[in-house]
Order: structure tokens, then C-alpha cells, then sequence
């Protein structure tokens, strides 16, 4: 796997993609939409370069030419981003499109389109911390309503604490929900 030229843009667009979802009508009742994932899909990232020489130009042709066009997969750089956390470190991409070109004599304006292709994951682990485990007798429940603002933990049968059945993982919603 190739890493992309370590080139900061001039100028970064991004879009953040959408859930998988599916959607199917119903008589009165408004749409029924379905979850097909718990991540979001579809990032695009656009870096724009402006005034660059034929030496910047050529390592993005020849990265592209090195990562199969659109077919391969690649990591970029933190530098890229600059500042920005928009999308986590290790997520890798792919080309979109080729990337275009303009010339202006000896220098060029071109623009990148990626894919990001580790999208942003919607599952949350949940540890307890400090947090003991309750002095009470084990019963089995289907729901449990939790009072205080202490961590807890939901101990899932295990008798290690440190055993994955141990840990709680939550399915991230909306901020509306």
C-alpha cells in the first residue's frame, strides 16, 4: 500500500456521507427506513491545489498511477488535514476520480477526489472505570433502570472482569433521538 503525497492542499471540501439506509413506502403511515450498517458511508474529501510546479503534479500522477487508478487502497498523511479531526487517523482511501488537471504554462491547478473508505464507526465501548461491582445477587434481567452518577458495569456473566462478555457496547443514535 502506497501513502499519498505528503502535499497539503490549498483548499479541502468534504462531505460526510450518509448512513447505510434503505427506504420503502407505506400506505399513510410515512416511510419505513432500515439500517443496513452502524457506520456512516460515503465520505468524499476534494483537495484543491492551486499554483503548483510539474514536480507536484507528477507525484499525484504517479500516485495515482502506483495505487491502480481508483482501485487500490491508501493511507494519508496527517498533514493533509492540517489541524482538522474530521476523520479518524487510520482510515485509508481510494481515488474517486482521476485527478484533474489544469495548466497555466509551467504551473498547474489540480483537484483530488477521495474516498474515504474506513468510515466513522457508530459503536461506542463503554468502561467502567473505578467503578466496583455490586454487592447484590446476580438476577436475570431484560432491562435494568440505573440511578447515581457513578460509572457502572454491566458485568456480562464472566467471571473475569477483563473478559470482553464484560463490556458494554452501545449503538450510537442521533443527538435527537
Amino acid at each position: 500500500m502506497t501513502t499519498f503525497p505528503d502535499l497539503p492542499p490549498d483548499r479541502i471540501g468534504y462531505d460526510f456521507g450518509a448512513l447505510n439506509l434503505s427506504e420503502e413506502t407505506t400506505i399513510g403511515g410515512g416511510p419505513i427506513r432500515f439500517r443496513h450498517s452502524l457506520s456512516l458511508g460515503g465520505h468524499t474529501l476534494a483537495l484543491t491545489y492551486s499554483w503548483r510546479t510539474q514536480t507536484e503534479m507528477q507525484q499525484i500522477r504517479d500516485h495515482y498511477n502506483d495505487a491502480d487508478g481508483t482501485h487500490r487502497q491508501f493511507e494519508v498523511p496527517t498533514t493533509i488535514w492540517g489541524t482538522a479531526a474530521v476523520v479518524n487517523t487510520d482510515s485509508l482511501y481510494r481515488y474517486a476520480e482521476p485527478p484533474q488537471e489544469e495548466h497555466l504554462g509551467v504551473f498547474f491547478n489540480f483537484t483530488v477526489r477521495l474516498r474515504v473508505v474506513d468510515g466513522i464507526s457508530l459503536l461506542f465501548d463503554l468502561q467502567g472505570g473505578g467503578a466496583t461491582q455490586s454487592t447484590i445477587t446476580p438476577t436475570a434481567f431484560t432491562s435494568f433502570a440505573f440511578a447515581g452518577n457513578a460509572p457502572f458495569i454491566l458485568n456480562g456473566g464472566a467471571a473475569d472482569p477483563d473478559s470482553p462478555a464484560a463490556t458494554l457496547i452501545l449503538q450510537g443514535k442521533g443527538a435527537d433521538r
